[in-house]
């Protein structure tokens, strides 16, 4: 069994979510997040991917949207299997 963490980050990708998933890429975790921001999300994993090496799943939703919640954390999963870490930015769930 793979014991990689897996980091999920939902509600938003602003400068101190990014500080996060910085953080937990950097010590190898895979990481997993949403955010409505289409551009900011695949640029954001496009620079995880690039500076470590990390792998990660960006979601396109929005954390108030139950589906788009149920699609997210059924698809984190389905991917990685398990969710170690889960951190929400600000939005109450």
């Amino acid at each position: 069994m793979d014991n990689t963490r897996v980091c999920v980050l939902t509600g938003g990708t602003g400068a101190r979510e990014y500080s996060v998933l910085e953080k937990y890429a950097s010590q190898g975790c895979r990481i997993a997040f949403m955010d409505t921001n289409k551009e900011v999300g695949r640029m954001i994993k496009e620079e995880l991917e690039r500076i470590y090496s990390a792998s990660v799943f960006f979601f396109h939703g929005d954390i108030t949207s139950e589906e788009d919640r149920d699609i997210f954390f059924a698809a984190v999963k389905e991917m990685y299997g398990r969710m170690d870490y889960v951190i929400s930015a600000g939005v109450a769930v």
